[in-house]
């Protein structure tokens, strides 16, 4: 019995350590932070929302980030504000220095001393100077002091006031007693909305009509030794017993007492002042020495097991439990028990039938749990391995196997036994299972998306290529289909949609989670995240990823940022809770009392910093062209996480960049003229951005006015006008030189031109003679040769054919013809450059043409035993010159009989696409290398190789090509290449 005591003791701990309440708390002093001093007199919050201190050593504005500490700045007079007082609605707050002789004033996110007598503020506030110090002494010692003037603010025109234990009302000016309140402290009085309360005991506070009537409320606070704490300037009292912390509130006509914190962090604190934020349900600490404290409840909660903090797979054990792949059991108030499931598989659990009945994964097996007893069911064998079970909403229970084959399937329990199971070869490492429709289901594997029909059996690919693991959806048509660091998926009504492009946060998703507020909570590898739903939904539709997603860590009562993927589950709701797996606990979100703290929902662009000196602005901000630099600073509150600040600026038309953690804009240069700084800021949980703008104008350098620039164009129009009057001067200068060297290269060219007239003159007299010349030649010489001709044919006529004169006479007849020709071919040449009619072309028939010439050499070839062929196709025709053609061909053929004995002598034509060969080849003696080469080269020709010269000459007139082959003892080939 004692053991089981002490057993019963240690769970109670257990189990009460496991349920104590769960608070965000982070200090601020001067030593870790910008905080000027660690004395906090009073802790008001604006109407913009930025938290005001006042220390032993100035005034702090604190964002949730940054200090701005503001100085007296006055001679003599110590930097040490008092009590701020005011009406934070009515943006109206004041303080003082100097035991209450200079008042400051604190408005429009700004602070400044009054220094000014004469000035209607100094004289508006210097008669609370006295009542301040009271205030923040609660000196009730003093007669003279209770009997004072207090005042309490409604707003700057409507407040209540005590003087001499009298209280009275005004508003607009008017003012009215409202009864005599002889022996009530002044510092006790408070305001709670619109009427004015007094705290008169621990348990008692009373509440004073305008009409004077007195209504008493209990607290119900018994402890007598308790601190209260008055809020003026934001109208709360707030109570300390011990370590909790109560809130007064007043609604319904009712006075209400609200535990908002029960921190032991507070237990023996020495507070001086309180602010507590009802929306972000966040309390603000002020202490003599330890700087200020901010407190706030979580709406998070981890769990854990005595022996573990990792879970993954979980599903609903009832209506306010859910239980484990483990078999540990969990409420919202902690850990309750564990079942002792006898798998090591954390990644699949299913609720199945009645009541405390699971299936569950093992790594070859599927086991049922029910009635504290596990058995094994349904055994695969070692050779396959169960990756996933999943419910589609009916009896079937879908697997998916790896073996040789990758299978899917389904069994159907009843009884604790299998009645039914069919499998499919799917080919395809499925993880998650989800059915569309009554026959589709979409399947998650490794390497990519599918649908898969259950009654085609077909398998369609609907993502390539990327890792998929798992598919939840909250009992609607969306499915949310996660990956390994690729982003999460949205399925709908046969479409997939990607997820929205720079958006970081979705990456690593393990489970979306429907809470029915309207909002989704999900999981992940980089945190915990809260989005507006159908934003959400619609940053798919619309492929827009500007939507705001609420970032949770640490700070907000997680143990971790990890949470776990993978399994069949991943998240669930249960009893209104969102419940998540993590690598360290059991997540519980209250999503109903959730209270996410978020920056303020406006910013302000009127505080800059112009090389280190700071000013505020309003409108258009003028720089001078060497400004230096300038800090544009953005100004809002945010008291969480600044991961969901979604804040960017561009500048002009430049691309939007993230705005940097310190919240400030630095600009080290700007182009003379106008400038636009655009700020925009996403809506908490919205898809809308708030922007602004900040105009700059940079005046120009004196160089870049329009009057310099003016200046500097009449200046140049001057300097181009005289260098023109120079230049043209100088023209004339030189006109006159040029002048005069024309007129006496004119006379040279006249005496050039009269030369050349003469030498034309002559020209032309010896080009007559040569062609009195050669007509002599061709009359003269021709004529005796045609008279040896006739007189042959007659002897050879009247001569015997037996007769061996008759040979000899034959012979002088063929070699007189021959002479003719060559006459006529010599002439022909000389007309060629004499008359220039090598230009004229036709078509010539080469084989008749060949023909031709041969006769010519006939005799010659006969006598020296050589063999001309002429291998010409009948129909090969060339366009060129016949007359310059012939005196190329004679002469080559001269060349080829010459330097041939007993030989042969080939003419033929080689065609192709767009040239035509001609070729003349002998098998003569040929030549040697050396010879061949000066041939080539050479470019005057005398003795044997004049024709050579000829034909050199006259082949470009007729655009001919020609090339030589040559060998000693072998012959010499001649190719004519005429272009077709």
């Amino acid at each position: 019995m004692k053991y089981f005591c002490v057993l019963l003791l240690v769970l109670s701990f257990v189990r009460i350590s496991a349920q104590q309440e769960n608070y965000y708390e982070k200090w601020y002093n001067a030593d870790e932070t910008k905080l000027p001093q660690n004395t906090i007199k009073s802790i008001v919050k604006d109407k913009y929302g930025f938290i005001w201190l006042s220390t032993e050593n100035g005034i702090v504005r604190f964002d949730g980030k940054n200090f701005l500490t503001y100085d007296i700045h006055l001679p003599s007079v110590e930097n040490r504000p008092m009590m701020i007082d005011g009406s934070a609605d009515d943006d109206w707050l004041f303080t003082f220095y100097h035991s209450g002789d200079i008042p400051s004033l604190i408005t429009k996110r700004g602070f400044s001393v009054i220094a000014d007598k004469n000035s209607s503020i100094f004289k508006q506030l210097r008669p609370h100077g006295p009542e301040n110090l009271w205030k923040v002494l609660k000196d009730e010692s003093s007669d003279k002091i209770q009997k004072g003037r207090y005042y309490f603010y409604i707003s700057k025109r409507e407040f209540y006031y005590l003087d001499n234990y009298r209280l009275f009302y005004q508003k607009n000016g008017r003012s009215r007693l409202i009864r005599d309140l002889d022996g009530y402290t002044y510092f006790r009085f408070f305001v709670l909305g619109t009427d004015l309360f007094y705290f008169k005991e621990n348990s008692l506070i009373e509440k004073i009509e305008k009409t004077g009537e007195i209504r008493e409320y209990e607290t119900g606070i018994p402890q007598k030794n308790v601190d209260f704490f008055i809020n003026n300037a934001n109208k709360q009292l707030l109570i300390r017993d011990d370590n909790k912390i109560y809130l007064i509130e007043h609604k319904n006509n009712t006075v209400t007492c609200t535990l908002i914190c029960s921190s032991k962090t507070l237990r023996g604190l020495s507070i001086t002042c309180m602010y507590y934020d009802s929306i972000t349900r966040t309390l603000i600490v002020g202490t003599i020495s330890k700087g200020f404290l901010i407190v706030r409840k979580n709406f998070i909660n981890a769990y854990s097991t005595p022996k573990k903090a990792t879970f993954h797979a979980l599903t609903v054990f009832n209506d306010k439990e859910v239980i484990t792949g483990e078999g540990d059991i969990f409420n919202a108030d902690g850990y309750v028990k564990s079942f002792p499931f006898p798998n090591k598989d954390k990644y699949g659990i299913l609720p199945i039938g009645r009541q405390e009945e699971f299936v569950l994964k093992s790594e070859h097996d599927i086991i049922l749990w029910s009635r504290g007893k596990a058995t094994t069911i349904r055994s695969f064998g070692k050779d396959t391995a169960v990756r996933s079970i999943s419910s589609t909403g009916g009896s079937k229970i879908w697997i998916s196997l790896a073996s040789d084959k990758n299978l899917i399937g389904y069994i159907i329990i009843k009884n604790q036994k299998i009645i039914k199971e069919k499998f499919y070869t799917i080919n395809v490492p499925v993880r998650g299972i989800a059915q569309v429709s009554n026959d589709e289901f979409l399947l998650a594997a490794y390497n990519g998306l599918y649908l898969f029909n259950e009654k085609k059996s077909t398998r369609k690919t609907l993502v390539k290529d990327i890792n998929f693991r798992s598919i939840n959806n909250n009992r609607d048509n969306l499915f949310w289909i996660q990956t390994y660091g690729k982003g999460l998926y949205l399925y709908k009504d046969g479409r997939i949609y990607s997820p929205p492009q720079k958006n970081n946060v979705l990456s690593s998703v393990h489970s979306v989670i429907d809470d029915g507020l309207g909002y989704y909570w999900l999981s992940s590898n980089q945190g915990l995240f809260q989005v507006k739903k159908q934003n959400f939904i619609n940053s798919y539709f619309q492929g827009n990823s500007g939507v705001y997603i609420h970032k949770y860590s640490q700070k907000d009562g997680l143990r971790t940022s990890e949470f776990n993927g993978g399994a069949n589950i991943n998240g669930l709701v249960n009893d209104g809770f969102i419940v998540f797996p993590s690598m360290n606990g059991i997540v519980y979100v209250d999503a109903r009392n959730s209270s996410p703290v978020m920056s303020g929902k406006d910013y302000y662009l009127d505080r800059i910093a112009v090389n280190e000196k700071e000013k505020n602005i309003s409108g258009i901000l003028n720089l001078e062209n060497n400004f230096g630099y300038i800090k544009i600073f953005v100004d809002y509150t945010n008291f969480g996480n600044p991961g969901n600040d979604y804040i960017e600026y561009k500048i002009d038309d430049n691309k939007w960049l993230p705005l940097p953690e310190n919240r400030i804009i630095s600009i080290n240069s700007l182009s003379n003229g106008k400038h636009e700084i655009q700020v925009r800021k996403l809506k908490d949980f919205s898809m809308d951005y708030h922007y602004k703008t900040l105009e700059i104008l940079v005046k120009p350098a004196f160089w870049e006015t329009t009057w310099f620039k003016l200046f500097a164009v009449v200046v140049l129009l001057l300097i181009f006008y005289s260098l023109y009057r120079i230049r043209l001067k100088q023209t004339e200068k030189e006109s006159v030189i040029l002048n005069s060297k024309i007129d006496e290269r004119t006379r040279e060219l006249k005496e050039t031109i009269g030369s050349l007239s003469k030498t034309r003159e002559e020209l032309y007299a010896q080009l007559y003679r040569q062609k009195k010349l050669v007509a002599a030649i061709s009359h003269d010489i021709k004529s005796p040769l045609k008279f040896i001709n006739m007189s042959t044919e007659i002897l050879m006529d009247s001569i015997d054919d037996t007769c061996d004169e008759k040979k000899v006479i034959g012979s002088i007849k063929e070699s007189s013809a021959q002479i003719l020709k060559f006459i006529d071919s010599t002439i022909n040449y000389n007309k060629i450059f004499i008359y220039d009619n090598y230009k004229t072309k036709e078509n010539i028939m080469l084989r008749e043409f060949i023909f031709q010439r041969m006769l010519l050499f006939a005799n010659t070839a006969e006598f020296k035993s050589i063999q001309i062929q002429n291998n010409i196709g009948t129909n090969h025709f060339v366009v060129s010159n016949p007359d310059v053609l012939s005196i190329v061909i004679h002469n080559i053929l001269d060349n080829a009989i010459k330097y041939t004995d007993q030989g042969f002598i080939y003419i033929y034509g080689i065609s192709n696409e767009c040239r035509y060969d001609l070729v003349i080849e002998d098998t003569g003696l040929g030549m040697p290398e050396e010879e061949l080469a000066k041939l080539k080269q050479a470019q005057d020709f005398s003795g044997s190789r004049l024709g050579m010269k000829i034909v050199k000459e006259l082949l470009p007139l007729i655009d001919v090509c020609f090339d030589i082959e040559s060998k000693k003892g072998e012959g010499t080939k001649m190719i004519l290449t005429f272009a077709l």
